[in-house]
């Protein structure tokens, strides 16, 4: 009998992306064992040319995002061999006020960031990608590209059978963190939303948004990716560094001097100044990127937030409560098509080097990694 192993994506060192072998799953009460069939590229490309790694991955444990076919189950699982399945990012304690909230797991309470210097908690709690290997005892699978991955049931979804993997693949954070960031903004038919810094995470407000009817400017320069938006339908877009870039703001705004709703998606003073500028009095600003968390933003609390009622927020995460109006989204066909138009790269897992070459180039959108290839 040939025994079963796992193929993992490991990142040994910069410029450095290789594949290992590692012992087959092991699923406890309440997992199940998935083959992946798409892992979405995220923030690998940066630990790709840096080598740093956040508190919740490692060299040898990548990625967060993922779809695909559940292989095994324990018993008394909820879900059958053969399911199809989103695979949404932590092992969230269920528990907690966030929990029980229908919140996003990502800001579970088992994760204690307000005790960690940076919002970094430490390796070795279970709420984290780490603690799924940790609480099965088992050698890998807990993190997106691998061939095979432990799933907590309660973090994922069953995909239906006239929604293909390719789409699904966006629910995380592609359209899934987007969906619920235009939730909590509470973007509406008739806004005019303002999105700055335009990666994929830019792409995915702006698809949220025009799904919800409001009119789209983007602040933006990469041509590349201003194209990228034009297709997907964008109503304007604005290259920030002109000197008259807020006049041309304006004049979208239909006499409210400013947007409804800002969305700056790369976490850094350039984009925070031009979003936080270009809303209206009583606007808000949802902040989707974080930069180097080491470099502080400043402003002014009187001018900048409570002299114009600027409510400021964000988040990086699917709320539970969120997951079938997602997936409702996914399965339109207009939405469909702009996935199709943002996901610009699809590799072997084997070539993931060139994924993440493609990605630090910037002439790109989503990129997808295939696990079985």
């Amino acid at each position: 009998m040939v025994e079963r192993t796992n193929t993992v994506l490991t990142i040994p060192e910069p410029r450095t992306a290789a594949l290992a072998t590692k012992p087959y799953p092991v699923a406890g009460p309440g997992f199940v064992i998935v083959e992946v069939a798409v892992a979405p590229v995220c923030n690998e490309g940066r630990i790709y040319r840096d080598h740093q790694f956040e508190w919740h991955d490692g060299p040898e444990h990548l990625g967060h995002e993922g779809v695909g076919t559940v292989v095994e189950i324990a018993p008394g699982s909820r879900f059958s061999v053969g399911d199809r399945v989103i695979i949404y990012q932590g092992n969230s304690c269920q528990e907690c006020f966030v929990c029980t909230q229908g919140l996003s797991p990502t800001h579970c309470l088992g994760i204690p960031y307000e005790s960690y210097d940076e919002g970094m908690a430490p390796r070795d709690i279970s709420a984290g990608l780490l603690g799924i290997e940790k609480v099965n005892s088992s050698a890998s699978g807990g993190f997106g590209m691998a061939r095979y991955r432990l799933a907590p049931e309660h973090m994922i979804q069953t995909i239906p059978d006239e929604l293909s993997f390719h789409h699904a693949a966006a629910a995380n954070c592609l359209l899934g963190c987007t969906y619920t960031a235009a939730e909590e903004a509470g973007v509406s038919e008739g806004d005019v939303v303002v999105v700055g810094a335009v990666g994929f995470i830019g792409l995915g407000a702006i698809v949220n948004s025009l799904y919800r009817g409001a009119t789209v400017v983007v602040l933006g320069r990469h041509p590349f990716r201003m194209e990228l938006c034009r297709r997907l339908g964008v109503h304007a877009i604005i290259d920030p560094g002109n000197s008259d870039w807020h006049r041309q703001l304006h004049a979208m705004t239909d006499g409210r001097q400013g947007a409804d709703i800002a969305f700056e998606c790369a976490g850094v003073s350039y984009y925070l100044d031009r979003c936080m500028a270009g809303l209206r009095r009583y606007g808000t600003l949802y902040s989707l990127g974080h930069g180097d968390p080491a470099v502080p933003y400043s402003l002014s609390i009187l001018n900048d937030l409570v002299d114009r009622h600027i409510i400021w927020t964000g988040g990086h995460d699917v709320r539970f409560r969120d997951r079938a109006g997602l997936l409702e989204m996914l399965c339109d066909p207009r939405v469909q098509e702009r996935i199709d138009a943002i996901v610009t790269h699809t590799f072997p897992m084997s070539r993931a080097a060139e994924a993440f070459e493609a990605v630090l180039a910037k002439d790109c959108g989503k990129v997808y990694l295939l696990p079985q290839e």
